[in-house]
Formats: structure tokens, C-alpha cells, sequence
């Protein structure tokens, strides 16, 4: 539907007594009261079209893509089957007194002193080893760490059936958090789409926000779908 369409259309509905009529594709469907299916028709618009309506959707294109990247990542430096050092360097350790959020390898160096073993020397920020305690043992990693005065010692955890189970958990897990953020995006948009019902039609809204939602729905499949790739390459390894 081009943009010159969705203005004619906008206009139709802000006059009195006159009903548009458009042909459509059903995005969704709820039940009315008589218990059967009531179908919600809505145009679904190309990007070009939707960046023109919404000015919502260039920044949640722009989140859901960065969101990807994001997981992309996280599976590469966390969710191995072999722990490397990028790992726990690029580990995020909040510190006090603001709650800021810090690169381990800004705090001290990580040395692997052998393939099963990964030592990190805290003696300079000594106040901050509960942090980075608590950092590893939330970071999915599945490494227990061991604490010798200012030194942890990182042993890596032996790659068994079990070992790859935690690790798919663990994918999961990555995932479901991207999701909650798209989620959280998209909420933020369509709050700002409710606040414009004064300006334009009920139906143009409903219309938009119909397709955020659609958007939505589609990168999170492109979620699942990368979570579903990634467990099964740690399942089915014969690493």
C-alpha cells in the first residue's frame, strides 16, 4: 500500500459518514461474544510505508536488529563447548558505588594456565572479588570458580552430556532476555501510537500498531530460530 493510499485513507476516516472500505490480510484473531472467531482485518505495510506512518518504527527496526547482533555475540563468546578467555575478559562485572557495569579485563588480566585452567590475579581491586564472583555465576558460563586470597582460579568445565545440556539451558535462557527487551520495545512504541489517537484515527492506530506487532512477532521467530540452531549444534557435537 503506498503512502499517498494510507493519507487518502486517513482522510476518509476523519469525515463523517463515509466508511472506508480496503481490501486486506488478517494478522490476527480474537473471539467475540458469541464464542465463535472475530477476524481483525489489517494492511500490512512495507518498510517504507511504516517508517512514513510511524515514526516509532525506524528506532524499533534499528533495537530488533542490535538485539540480534546481541545474541549472535553472547552465543559466540559464552555458549561454547570449550571456555576461551574472550569469555570471561568481555564478562560484565557491576561495581559499586554507581551500579556501572564493567568489562572484567578493565579490572585485571585473565591468564589460562593450562587448557582446563584459567586464573585471574585481583590483588589491585581486591574489593571487587565478590562482584566478579557474582558475575561468573550469573554469566551461564558454568564455571565454578575456586578462591585462593585474591586469586580465582577458573576451572573449565569437562565437555559431557550434562556439560552440553547446562549450555543449551543456558542458550535458552540468552534468548527468552532478548525476546523480554524486544518486548519491552515494542510496548514503549505502541504506548507512544495510543497517545496519538487524538491526531489520527482509531482505525489508522489500530492499523500501525497491528503492524509493530507484526514486526514483532517476526523477529522473534528469527530469535527462536537462532536458538534453536545453536542448541541443537551443542546437542548433536561430536566434540
Amino acid at each position: 500500500m503506498s503512502i499517498s493510499f494510507l493519507f487518502r485513507r486517513v482522510a476518509m476516516l476523519q469525515q463523517p459518514h463515509i466508511h472506508a472500505f480496503s481490501t486486506s490480510v488478517v494478522l490476527f484473531k480474537g473471539k467475540n461474544t458469541g464464542g465463535g472467531k472475530l477476524k481483525t482485518s489489517k494492511h500490512i505495510l512495507s518498510d517504507a510505508d511504516l517508517s512514513a506512518s510511524s515514526s516509532d518504527w525506524p528506532s524499533l527496526k534499528a533495537q530488533y536488529d542490535k538485539l540480534l547482533i546481541e545474541l549472535h555475540e553472547l552465543y559466540s563468546k559464552q555458549i561454547q563447548l570449550r571456555t576461551s578467555s574472550l569469555a570471561f575478559e568481555e564478562l560484565s562485572v557491576i561495581l559499586p558505588p554507581h551500579n556501572k557495569a564493567h568489562q572484567l579485563k578493565e579490572l585485571t588480566q585473565i591468564i589460562q594456565k593450562s587448557p582446563q585452567m584459567f586464573m585471574i590475579d585481583m590483588t589491585r581491586h581486591a574489593q571487587y572479588i565478590p562482584n566478579v564472583l557474582e558475575a561468573i555465576h550469573k554469566s551461564g558460563l558454568n564455571v565454578n570458580p575456586q578462591q585462593d586470597g585474591t586469586t580465582l582460579y577458573l576451572p573449565t568445565p569437562k565437555v559431557t552430556r550434562e556439560h552440553r545440556e547446562e549450555l543449551a539451558k543456558s542458550a535458552k535462557k540468552l534468548a527468552d532476555q532478548i525476546v523480554v527487551k524486544m518486548r519491552e520495545a515494542y510496548s514503549k512504541a505502541h504506548r507512544n501510537l495510543k497517545k496519538q489517537e487524538k491526531s489520527l484515527s482509531q482505525d489508522l492506530v489500530i492499523d500501525l500498531d497491528a503492524n509493530l506487532k507484526h514486526r514483532l512477532d517476526g523477529y522473534i521467530t528469527q530469535v527462536e530460530k537462532i536458538r534453536s540452531e545453536k542448541q541443537k549444534e551443542l546437542l548433536d557435537s561430536t566434540f
